[in-house]
């Protein structure tokens, strides 16, 4: 088998048609996928083998390292994380009742039960449907709540999770599972958010050259507002760009734009007396389900962070921060302009983000996007949340470019793509519900309808 895979991988793929090579390329994907999934069954059985009580202190010590992520990384040549998601994704097959025979036995080792551990990501990643980043993701994630959820409870979000997921790109695959996580088991986050709370840290030390190191740690909610003004005041600057004279641009890299617009807001903060000038916008935009402020009970999320926040912790943000409580909803503001502005509204781009998360294709960060006209206004179009969809620069470009359409239906947005990248043109889920699943138990409203959100400049 690795002879034949080396002769494909001498062939000269150069002449290949474009038909031909993306039809080759999804071929040589799925085998890859194929292959990191047998990887990852002998990366999860010698993590198995290597837990610190059996004898010798497991396999991995046996032959000489630390643990099991040592010993596969040293064996694939790969880093130590891309160990880890191959022994998670190597959970799922993970017999549930498995026995070892004695340290220096002949026999073969035999698992009392043959049932994977997880069985829906073990069968779609076998079917080649879904990678090593994915099940491992899913794995994990499920394993965190595995002795806090009840069985079938936990199957059904297995299930939910894989169909998602063979759909989705890693980075979307670790948000959908985090979001799930969060809403099944509560009461779990709430504990690892005061535990990663109680530690945080930040240190620096400065070396012979005059260079100075910052390290730290800091929980979500510590370091929202933190990464909120710097990301800000980066976008800013990067805008900026487009009208200067190229030149003179500015040719900083975004490292050192986030390491100068630290140096400008702690040396504004030395002289502070109004902090209502600046022209950039540094809102902190925290969300919740109306029903869940009222109670306390529930998550949401803050735009920029992917992992969900309790309403607990939600309410610590808005106290330490004098966030005030913006609550939109059919007796509120009108969202609706129709014709009557050409801009989207502040309560209406707040009102895109609840419903695509930020960009709705690629799913970048919301400080990254700006509320597109789906109709241009230009010809027709209204300004109204129907007509209206969250777009990074580089999503809005290619969406022109290429001629794909948007379609908003129910609060739900969908892409279809151009015939020359799909002959079909099957729509493909955008927004936010692209990358979550709801609750195994069905809500009484819509997750865009009656929320609330905080605010804070």
């Amino acid at each position: 088998m690795s002879a034949l895979v080396g002769d494909l991988a001498r062939r000269d793929v150069s002449g290949l048609s474009q038909g031909d090579l993306l039809v080759a390329h999804d071929a040589v994907a799925r085998l890859g996928r194929l292959s990191g999934v047998l990887e990852a069954r002998f990366a999860g059985e010698i993590a198995r083998r290597s837990t610190p009580d059996l004898p010798g202190g497991g396999l991995a010590r046996l032959q000489g390292f630390g643990n099991a992520a040592v010993m596969v990384a040293h064996a694939t040549g790969g880093s130590h994380a891309s160990a880890m998601r191959s022994i998670e994704a190597g959970l799922a097959f993970t017999p549930l009742m498995p026995s070892i025979a004695p340290h220096g036995s002949a026999t073969t080792p035999i698992a009392t039960s043959l049932a994977a551990r997880y069985p829906a990501v073990a069968e779609a990643a076998l079917a080649g449907d879904l990678s090593v980043d994915a099940a491992g993701l899913i794995t994990a994630g499920l394993e965190t709540i595995a002795d806090r959820v009840p069985g079938e409870r936990l199957r059904e979000l297995e299930r939910r999770l894989v169909g998602k997921a063979m759909l989705l790109a890693a980075h979307e695959v670790r948000r959908l599972v985090a979001t799930a996580v969060a809403r099944a088991d509560l009461p779990g986050l709430e504990q690892r958010e005061l535990r990663q709370h109680a530690d945080r840290f930040l240190a620096w030390k400065e070396d012979h050259t005059g260079m100075v190191t910052f390290t730290g740690k800091l929980d979500a909610v510590t370091a929202a507002p933190i990464r909120t003004v710097i990301e800000q005041i980066v976008t800013h600057e990067f805008r900026a760009r487009r009208d200067q004279d190229p030149l003179e641009r500015d040719q900083r890299t975004v490292g050192q734009m986030r390491a100068d617009a630290l140096f400008q807001i702690c040396r504004h903060a030395l002289g502070c007396r109004e902090t209502n000038q600046s022209g950039v916008r540094t809102t902190i935009v925290a969300r919740m389900n109306l029903s869940d402020l009222g109670t306390g009970r529930g998550f949401g999320s803050i735009d920029g962070t992917n992992q969900p926040i309790s309403v607990t912790q939600l309410r610590r943000l808005a106290g330490d921060a004098g966030i005030i409580p913006e609550v939109l909803s059919r007796e509120g503001e009108v969202l609706d302009l129709g014709r009557e502005v050409r801009l989207f509204t502040r309560a209406q781009r707040l009102a895109l983000l609840e419903r695509d998360g930020g960009c709705a294709k690629c799913h970048a960060p919301p400080e990254h996007c700006e509320a597109h006209h789906i109709r241009w206004w230009e010809t027709g179009g209204r300004t109204d949340l129907a007509n209206g969809v969250m777009l990074c620069t580089r999503c809005h470009h290619d969406i022109h470019r290429q001629n794909w359409r948007i379609e908003v239906e129910d609060g739900k947005v969908n892409f279809i793509p151009p015939p020359t990248i799909d002959p079909h043109q099957q729509p493909k889920q955008g927004g936010l519900a692209a990358i979550t699943i709801g609750d195994i138990e069905p809500r009484s409203h819509a997750p865009w309808e009656n929320s609330a959100r905080d605010v804070a400049a």
